[in-house]
């Protein structure tokens, strides 16, 4: 699917912009975690899984960070437009409820047309009981024009942008 580059490879982003004004405590606090991943997931290279579950990688292009770190971003930021304020791991906040994930896929899929994969566990953990509170499966698949880097990088950030909202909805719909 790649060919040879000469140069660093163009690298490309899934931030959604930061929301603006003030933004709401939940009655419990939320702290979100980065989702875990397979080796292979855990990377900031552009990712194609064939079938038969060979992997490859995107020649010239690359993510900006790892994809579990671009993934925790875009749970806070679709949280944060439903107008509410929640903490990302590691800020200091210890938390009633712990939102974890596991990247199941994140990465092309090749074909007619080939598609932008992206399928999550998500867990909602009560962090005081150390008990689970809910945990669902949510995947997405969108169409990516060409193999080009900003394609590639459109195609994603179509596909989480339509599927964080649906996270952040089941999580806020298990607060209480």
């Amino acid at each position: 699917m790649g060919g040879c580059a000469s140069g660093p490879p163009a690298t490309y982003d899934l931030l959604a912009p930061p929301t603006m004004g003030a933004l709401k405590p939940l009655s419990l606090s939320l702290v979100v975690s980065e989702p875990t991943a397979p080796r292979a997931f855990d990377t900031d290279r552009m990712i194609v899984r064939e079938a038969d579950g060979a992997i490859s990688y995107v020649q010239g292009a690359q993510w900006s960070d790892r994809a579990p770190a671009l993934l925790q971003t875009r749970l806070i930021r679709a949280i944060e437009k439903k107008g509410y304020s929640v903490a990302r791991e590691g800020a200091g906040v210890i938390g009633d409820l712990q939102l974890t994930g596991e990247i199941l896929s994140f990465n092309l899929v090749p074909g007619s047309p080939t598609q932008a994969d992206i399928s999550l566990v998500m867990r909602l953990i009560d962090t005081h009981e150390g008990k689970l509170i809910a945990s669902r499966s949510f995947q997405n698949r969108v169409a990516v024009e060409t193999l080009s880097g900003a394609d590639i990088a459109t195609g994603f950030d179509k596909a989480i942008s339509e599927l964080t909202p649906t996270i952040a909805d089941w999580v806020l719909a298990r607060r209480h």
